[in-house]
């Protein structure tokens, strides 16, 4: 029979099924051991255990692959199993992971499907695991794994802050809007800014240095910058026989940059030097609100925007890139995302030339107008005139952004921008709010 060890520890919403074990092998020790209180008193192996522990593990010792179960005590929720291999598989000891590198020291493929294990205990909170016999060490070896693995993601501290949705009225409530040196510096300002930033997408700067390579040195407070064909930083000016028009004073509408590359853009960074021209009113749109809103309105035409694939490319100066993305994509948590940057579509795309291609083609079309209408609706929009001395900040792969033309006879524009990786990006963001829970 099955051994259970009563562990005390939070009560924390545990994670579902870890690994694929048939359902005969999960539900019977669990149902056998939680009853009620009652049985666990009576149980002369707990006869020292406290009477409502949090949560339980247990397994079969006598086999070694039975897998390990965690047991929440008096709750409804299903028991969470983790098989013996990803436990092993998961230590994190020096003998198992340098302390210097921070590299494992072998591979997954490497851990034995049967593995011994010699008992299982509790040290506040904690699991720990002793190994018998073990592939690696050759003799007993002890795992410890915190407790608030088995919380989840959310359960961890230092977890970084989830996306909210803005519409013009919310981000105008929020004013997103802090002082250059103060982000510059490791604050409780700088802080409060990469809450907002990570929640909204969006924020500004105020009072940053005129000088070109100020966007570099905010870049290192971001991550790290990417470069592309048009430079480590770039200068949005209007000039003639422009290669984007970015680099015009018509009217650019909402969008995203850089869809054609494989690796699109994290962040973009736009720092005005010189802002004397009448209009050129910079425009902000949130991706994510505007697509909850669209598959609550519209539903029947999400998936025609989810399967096909709108073809960006890019063309010139010796250029030539081309990537294929679907309007809409599934990024989990009932949230879509967005890919959406009409002037680099290519005008040719691959629609089938058939009776279901067009019905498709002619699905996405209205989807993409009612999108469309969604994200430029004045309700959802955010207009801001850049001033010399502002810098916006915003997530390229969420916020679409545009411009409203401007006179060029009236004055001069002159924006200076830089584009941030995204893998650095989160590397940043999830070392900050990790220090700051453990008070670094």
């Amino acid at each position: 029979m099955p051994v259970p060890i009563i562990l005390r520890a939070p009560s924390r919403l545990v994670p579902r099924l870890l690994h694929n074990i048939p359902k005969h092998r999960v539900f019977v020790p669990y149902r056998q051991f939680s009853q009620s209180d009652k049985i666990l008193q009576n149980d002369p192996v707990l006869s020292t255990a406290p009477s409502r522990p949090s949560h339980y593990w247990h397994t079969d010792y006598a086999s070694k692959t039975a897998p390990v179960t965690f047991s929440p005590h008096n709750s409804r929720a299903e028991p969470s199993v983790v098989s013996r291999h990803w436990l092993r598989d998961a230590c994190t000891c020096k003998w198992c992971v340098d302390p210097s590198s921070g590299q494992k020291s072998f591979a997954s493929c490497d851990v034995p499907v049967a593995l011994d294990i010699r008992s299982l205990n509790s040290n506040g909170g904690d699991l720990v695991v002793n190994w018998r016999d073990d592939p690696f060490t050759h003799g007993d070896h002890v795992s410890i794994y915190p407790s608030t693995l088995w919380g989840g993601p959310e359960s961890v501290p230092g977890t970084t802050p989830k996306p909210r949705e803005w519409n013009r009225e919310l981000i105008t409530q929020a004013s997103p809007y802090y002082s250059y040196q103060a982000f510059m510096e490791d604050g409780p300002e700088y802080h409060a800014a990469m809450v907002a930033f990570t929640e909204l997408g969006l924020i500004f700067l105020r009072n940053v240095p005129k000088s070109e390579n100020s966007v570099k040195e905010l870049v290192a407070r971001l991550g790290v910058i990417q470069d592309t064909f048009y430079g480590t930083t770039w200068d949005v000016i209007s000039k003639p026989n422009a290669e984007n028009v970015a680099y015009t004073n018509s009217y650019l509408g909402l969008h995203q940059d850089l869809l054609y590359m494989d690796n699109v853009p994290r962040i973009q960074l736009l720092h005005c030097l010189e802002n004397t021209c009448t209009g050129g009113e910079s425009l902000f749109s949130d991706s994510y609100h505007a697509a909850r809103l669209f598959t609550q309105r519209y539903p029947d035409l999400v998936a025609p925007l989810t399967n096909r694939k709108v073809v960006y490319h890019y063309n010139k100066g010796g250029h030539s890139y081309r990537q294929s993305r679907a309007v809409l994509s599934d990024l989990g948590q009932s949230k879509m995302g967005v890919w959406w940057s009409p002037p680099f579509q290519d005008p040719i795309q691959p629609d089938k030339w058939d009776e279901s291609g067009m019905h498709l083609y002619n699905q996405c079309h209205q989807g993409s107008m009612r999108l469309k209408a969604l994200f430029e609706d004045a309700a959802n929009v955010y207009e801001y005139k850049m001033k010399p001395g502002d810098c916006v900040l915003f997530d390229n792969r969420r916020i679409l952004h545009g411009r409203r033309a401007f006179d060029t006879s009236s004055g001069h524009r002159w924006l200076k921008g830089a584009y941030v990786e995204n893998a650095s990006h989160n590397s940043l963001v999830a070392n900050h709010f990790r220090r700051l829970a453990e008070g670094k």
